[in-house]
């Protein structure tokens, strides 16, 4: 550990038992390793960079706001349906306190800066460990709908970067792993046959729907082949790689905009381009952690299939947000609710989605209507349609319950109030083409 008294945590922080903290916080958390690396320190450039244009958006949405609870326009996780009630923040023009918040956090980034200038690696990663936390509250506590699959990356990259030991080697497996599940949703037939795009109204940018099948098929063979040449320690190979992967995210942010590409594209230059040099495999027991967490993300990703087959969880979506899902299929649908009360008046409600992003999550609904059931004491019942179009195929009509509010929703089981193709749920009509 260095003694530069120029270092901004012994200038604050000088008595010994702050020094004994310190030095095992630094040791707890091998940053050394991060002191020594070039790569680690720019990634925490990059790191950070993600986290503000992540935060940018969320200072000014209601997702969890008192706001968005009173109004029930909130979806909680299923381990925890309560969470609405610990919403603390007023987004504008409601209130500050969220404004607020964001600022502090704008302000501790800037001070996270400061650290990265002074080398001082023990207080950047503290402040780091603050914005992965809220980050974490935020999308896997707060908000079933909170950041989609880039925040996860944000999540799971950062982790690494904070709490693994061999930090760059991992930082990279994970990186190329996250491609390679990314190619696992993709093996449907709206990728292989490019109907992914071929249904939106607007096909596929620049190349147009001719090519649509062969772009997509690419895609489907950059991910879950060519991504592992981005660790090859032939460089004529690595670099290829590099170059098509730096390509494929300058071209998704044609769709995306810039979010996927502030998450990836940084990383992927520091981690694989710009100080890209072979790494030896870690075998000893302080890489238990990396190669568990490898473990993990594939056993979640894998977890869908314990509840449906590939085919229908397109159709269901259950166990969708357990891993990678973004571009998995262009998604249309509609909802039917029917209120009805104890002295027999009905009040209907009816909501769509044209956006293709939009994922189509029965569950989503399901949690507003019990909300509905909980928040309409006269309610004697509430009927519920709900219509789902996969790839521009046709509406289905997969939920069709009398009683809503008796409804059930588990989360590692199939729910048999949703229907499945092998249901032969009933074809209600054909949607027109939609936008992503």
């Amino acid at each position: 550990m260095s003694h530069d008294s120029d270092l901004p945590r012994n200038i604050l922080f000088g008595s010994g038992l702050e020094q004994r903290f310190l030095r095992f916080y630094r040791k707890i958390f091998s940053i050394a390793e991060i002191e020594e690396s070039t790569a680690l320190k720019w990634s925490a450039g990059a790191f950070l960079f993600a986290t503000f244009v992540s935060f940018y958006r969320w200072v000014g949405e209601h997702t969890i706001t008192i706001d968005a609870y009173l109004k029930n326009d909130y979806t909680c996780w299923p381990y925890f349906m309560s969470c609405g009630k610990y919403y603390f923040l007023h987004a504008l023009p409601e209130g500050y306190s969220q404004t607020t918040l964001y600022t502090a956090f704008f302000g501790l980034m800037l001070l996270i800066v400061y650290l990265m200038y002074k080398k001082d690696w023990v207080l950047a990663h503290m402040g780091l460990l603050v914005l992965w936390f809220w980050k974490v509250m935020f999308v896997f506590v707060f908000a079933y709908l909170g950041g989609g699959n880039f925040a996860y990356y944000d999540i799971i990259l950062l982790f690494i970067w904070l709490f693994i030991p061999y930090k760059l080697f991992f930082l990279r497996s994970v990186f190329v792993l996250l491609y390679f599940l990314a190619s696992t949703i993709k093996i449907d037939a709206g990728w292989i046959a490019g109907t992914y795009f071929t249904s939106l109204s607007t096909g596929l940018p620049i190349f147009g729907n001719f090519l649509a099948p062969v772009a997509t098929n690419i895609v489907i063979f950059m991910q879950m082949v060519g991504s592992w040449f981005l660790l090859s320690g032939r460089k004529m190979l690595q670099r290829l790689a590099l170059a098509g992967f730096i390509f494929f995210h300058l071209y998704s942010g044609i769709l995306v905009e810039y979010r996927y590409m502030a998450t990836a594209l940084p990383v992927l230059i520091i981690l694989f381009g710009l100080f890209y040099e072979k790494l030896p495999i870690p075998r000893d027991r302080k890489a238990l952690a990396g190669w568990l967490l490898i473990a993990l993300l594939c056993a979640l990703q894998l977890s869908r299939l314990l509840i449906v087959s590939p085919t229908d969880q397109r159709l269901t979506l259950e166990g969708n947000r357990f891993g990678l899902f973004m571009f998995e299929a262009n998604h249309q649908c509609v909802s039917y609710i029917t209120i009805v009360t104890n002295d027999e008046r009905s009040r209907k409600l009816r909501s769509e989605s044209s956006d293709a992003h939009r994922r189509c999550d029965p569950y989503r609904e399901w949690f507003s209507i019990q909300q509905l059931c909980s928040r309409t004491p006269d309610a004697s019942y509430i009927e519920w349609k709900y219509d789902h179009s996969v790839n521009g195929g046709p509406f289905y009509r997969i939920v069709d319950e009398q009683n809503a509010c008796s409804l059930t929703y588990m989360l590692w089981k199939h729910n048999s109030w949703i229907k499945r193709y092998s249901d032969k749920p009933e074809i209600i009509g054909y949607p027109l083409e939609n936008i992503y």
